[in-house]
């Protein structure tokens, strides 16, 4: 299963570049919010929230989801649990409006728009589908390698709903969890006289503490009381379009793989997208082929063969 980690020589901490990625949090602007995942979500991370049917899932994505749209992220919810209908009509109820929502199941077309996306939704993880012929464990398998990869070389992060089975253990093996960065359990305040009160708990944290966040659900969704702040970011499209016209302003145009990396502190994976977006654009002509590709700017290429 490839999850985009590679193997490396030893090297001394103090020789390591950390890509920049690292130091990046989305703010929901509600402080409870972005408390779960550890002051703010982790562009490219991974994530699980599991809970019981009627617990609130679902409404909980929603309400995350509008509050980072409203702070300037592209957000996506795909279901293969509710028809676009269906998950409007709640949307209506939780006066969310600015998330786009699609029933969307088959893990490659999921993949490919994660590059338009600061975070994606899935919902649910049981419910992915592809058109390659594979058992459920070889399915599982494919799904986590491909969406995980995808999501750090698009740095867009991503949150798998998981279900319960009725005595309240996972369905499917535990690949998911133990793959993934975060792992989030919605779950009722068995300690309160209140069926309204829920607890949740961040129980795996890769970027981040462990903590627990109570909240109530009503019919408008979760109550969260935080004081909310917008905060200007960068779109991706607007991220992506700087990125595109920065390698182009490159001199000499002589491009590669590893230069791009070093220049724009990419990873490989981020690197190997903005190239390809460029060539299919016809921008860039790619020259060769594996570690010895190298990609020349269109216009001076046309000009040099005419």
């Amino acid at each position: 299963m490839n999850l985009g980690i590679n193997s490396t020589k030893f090297t001394k901490v103090s020789d390591i570049n950390i890509p920049d990625v690292y130091f990046k949090r989305m703010s929901t602007g509600v402080k409870e919010f972005d408390t779960i995942f550890g002051n703010g979500i982790l562009p490219g991370s991974a994530a699980t929230v599991t809970a019981q049917a009627g617990c609130g899932k679902t409404t909980l994505l929603l309400q995350l989801l509008e509050n980072l749209s409203n702070n300037g992220y592209a957000t996506g919810y795909a279901s293969g649990e509710e028809n676009t209908f269906q998950l409007a009509f709640t949307c209506k109820r939780l006066k969310v409006e600015n998330v786009s929502i699609a029933n969307e199941t088959d893990i490659d077309v999921l993949a490919n728009v994660m590059n338009d996306l600061d975070i994606l939704v899935i919902d649910s993880f049981q419910a992915l589908t592809s058109k390659k012929k594979m058992n459920s464990r070889e399915l599982e398998k494919y799904a986590i390698s491909t969406l995980c990869k995808r999501a750090k070389d698009a740095e867009c992060s991503l949150i798998f709903v998981m279900h319960l089975t009725k005595d309240g253990k996972l369905k499917g093996s535990t690949l998911v969890p133990h793959s993934v960065d975060v792992n989030i359990m919605l779950s009722h305040d068995a300690d309160s006289p209140d069926d309204t009160a829920r607890i949740i708990s961040t129980y795996k944290n890769r970027f981040g503490s462990t903590v627990d966040v109570e909240a109530n659900i009503g019919r408008t969704g979760f109550d969260i009381k935080g004081k909310k702040s917008r905060e200007r970011v960068m779109s991706k499209a607007a991220r992506k379009k700087k990125l595109h016209k920065e390698i182009l302003e490159l001199d000499p145009p002589l491009i590669t793989e590893k230069s791009i990396m070093n220049k724009f502190n990419l990873t490989k994976g981020q690197a190997y997208v903005a190239l390809k977006e460029l060539t299919d654009t016809g921008k860039l002509v790619k020259l060769g082929r594996g570690a010895k590709a190298i990609w020349k700017k269109a216009h001076i290429l046309s000009t040099i063969n005419g």
